[in-house]
């Protein structure tokens, strides 16, 4: 390799020297190598321009190169190209598995689901281990809502990559979606046992256990979770919710605390905590509380609301007179405004954390189903209880929705 250029000049010299002596089916294995190595360093650039010199070359050279510069355009989100080199590929080959891994994945990227499905089946009738094809067969069949089908591509594929994480993922997620959450539990503490401290493994243990109607150990995990990562709103929400429900405001406050401070324009946490204040009892605390979410957010009418009734049971007649006409012309500018959006206090059922599988999963996925597994390169190389109170904690503040899955 040249240090300064960066180019693979060793790679030039043998073919230079092979092609001399005639032995020119060595030359490509050695063109293809390069193509490869410069596929590793992730010079796609380089890569595509030595492949681009297999469509003068024999036939199933040509498939091999269409192959590779399929799967790097599909890489590169260049749909196009990526269809046009695999069609090529399985032009030239039509027994090559990948190159109708490689179609697969742009027909899936066109939402031709059933047409992706049949190039998947297709790949498998000629190479039945063909991983890829496997993989993207469950997930194709689970877009489709295959769901028991999509459970025996990934079983199947369990057997021949029996430590792979995202098969034991996408296994636990499909019993997760078929409602079976004792199997799903059963792989997703398989999934764990490898990745002891994955907050997004635990946090989806945590969801389940919920469904399964297991709070004792949904909390668990949602800690554990926590712990590790303790970012992560979907796990905080639920933690404060829970805390709610089980009206253990004093741990319930912190989860909204720390909420209010990663989401510091989101005024309804800032209003969680000072109603955590109201409900033990802190009149003072919470008073306080809803002042300063009043500086910041003048115009939010729960807000004054309770501003407005927590002045009268604190005997404070001059603030609650100036309480009530800021409420009155903040509810008649409401009232204007046309409704676009979730009150300001309430929770809204938007949960949808991101998944990054199988490391990174979490409460609910989010584009567990995208296409991923293109086909790899080709080369020698490579083979509660409410209170009667007038505090709307259940009603606005905090329901149900706050809980995924209870």
């Amino acid at each position: 390799v040249d240090k300064t250029s960066g180019k693979l000049t060793g790679y030039d010299w043998v073919v230079e020297q092979m092609n001399a002596q005639s032995y020119t089916a060595l030359a490509n294995e050695m063109e293809m190598a390069k193509a490869i190595q410069y596929l590793s360093g992730k010079e796609f650039d380089q890569a595509i321009e030595v492949l681009k010199g297999f469509e003068r070359k024999e036939q199933h050279l040509k498939a091999r190169a269409s192959t590779n510069l399929s799967f790097l355009y599909f890489l590169e989100g260049d749909l196009n190209n990526a269809e046009k080199y695999a069609e090529m590929g399985v032009q030239n080959d039509r027994y090559n598995a990948r190159a109708l891994v490689n179609r697969a994945n742009c027909m899936f990227e066109r939402g031709d689901l059933e047409g992706a499905k049949m190039a998947c089946l297709e790949a498998i009738g000629v190479e039945a281990d063909c991983v890829e094809a496997i993989y993207n067969l469950g997930l194709v069949n689970k877009r489709l809502g295959h769901m028991e089908d999509s459970l025996v591509a990934f079983k199947k594929l369990h057997t021949i990559l029996p430590e792979s994480l995202e098969v034991i993922y996408q296994i636990g997620n499909v019993f997760d979606h078929l409602g079976n959450y004792k199997q799903a539990i059963k792989w997703f503490e398989l999934l764990h046992s490898h990745v002891m401290h994955d907050p997004g493994v635990l946090a989806r243990l945590g969801a389940i256990h919920s469904k399964f109607e297991d709070e004792a150990k949904a909390l668990h995990y949602y800690s554990e979770s926590h712990r590790v990562y303790p970012v992560n709103m979907d796990v905080i929400s639920w933690l404060g919710a829970f805390h709610v429900k089980s009206e253990l405001y004093e741990k319930a406050m912190p989860f909204f605390d720390l909420a209010s401070k990663i989401q510091p324009q989101e005024v309804k946490w800032q209003l969680m905590v000072a109603s955590c204040y109201r409900r033990i009892g802190a009149y003072p605390l919470a008073l306080s509380k809803y002042k300063e979410i009043h500086r910041s957010h003048p115009e939010n009418v729960e807000c004054l609301r309770y501003l407005v009734h927590i002045c009268t049971d604190l005997g404070r007649k001059e603030e609650v007179h100036d309480y009530v006409v800021k409420l009155r012309k903040a509810e008649r500018s409401a009232a204007q405004e046309p409704v676009t959006r979730a009150p300001a206090g309430s929770l809204s059922e938007d949960h949808a954390p991101t998944r990054h599988a199988p490391r990174q999963a979490a409460p609910q996925e989010s584009e567990e189903d995208r296409f991923h597994a293109p086909a790899r390169p080709q080369g020698r190389a490579l083979p509660t209880k409410k209170n009667n109170d007038d505090d709307e904690w259940g009603n606005g503040m905090l329901g149900d929705d706050l809980l995924p899955g209870m």
